[in-house]
């Protein structure tokens, strides 16, 4: 029975490893493809920008695929964040987990480096319709980064202490303009709210699409 116990322990340790090499395998081989990507936006593409747009991607990684599989949505996103127009240029403010970052939790990153760190041809643009001031998207955006508000490992969108990349937004417009784009948040068992609810027509305008290119 002892001898029994040590083989299965032994087998679930090589098991570990085994998973542990490929995955570690696949991230260096998505860091170097980050690393070497040119992927950028042409300047029309710029100039089309606003305050308070929506940016969504797909990233390299283990980590964008799992999220990508879990949310199985017909467009392949897996991150978001909101454009930032500032005196030095575009920015992109956003949450990330430091699963994948050097921080935890909320960040601004320069529009070319959040593009260059996309999977190529994977982002998608749009804007909340709406007749009044977009720019209070970017605003508040901006606000949370100042409060270093962390990441939401949770996935709790009933406590907003913490936030998640898609929750930011979602906070956001319900707070600015009383709209609910998630839905299903009124589903208890739904944990995680993916990037369709920014493609919904009766809320968003799409301002730039490289996935139907």
């Amino acid at each position: 029975m002892l001898r029994r116990s040590k083989y299965l322990f032994l087998v679930a340790i090589s098991l570990l490893l085994t998973v542990g090499a490929v995955v570690w395998n696949g991230e260096r081989e998505a860091i170097a493809l980050e690393r070497r990507s040119t992927y950028a936006f042409s300047e029309a593409e710029l100039a089309s920008l606003q305050d308070g747009d929506v940016i969504m991607r797909r990233g390299y990684g283990y980590v964008s695929d799992m999220i990508g599989r879990f949310l199985n949505e017909e467009r392949r996103l897996t991150h978001c964040g909101v454009v930032t127009v500032r005196k030095d240029g575009y920015w992109v403010v956003h949450s990330l987990s430091s699963n994948v970052s050097e921080i935890d939790g909320m960040q601004a990153h320069r529009l070319e480096d959040f593009v260059r760190q996309s999977y190529p041809g994977s982002i998608v643009v749009t804007r909340f319709r709406t007749e009044q001031d977009r720019d209070c998207i970017s605003r508040r955006a901006v606000g949370y980064l100042r409060r270093q508000i962390a990441f939401d490992h949770d996935f709790d969108v009933v406590d907003t202490n913490t936030i998640y990349c898609s929750e930011l937004i979602w906070l956001i417009v319900r707070d600015e303009f009383g709209v609910d784009v998630f839905q299903e948040a009124k589903d208890p068992e739904r944990r995680y709210f993916g990037f369709s609810n920014f493609l919904d027509p009766r809320w968003w305008e799409v301002v730039l699409d490289h996935q139907q290119q």
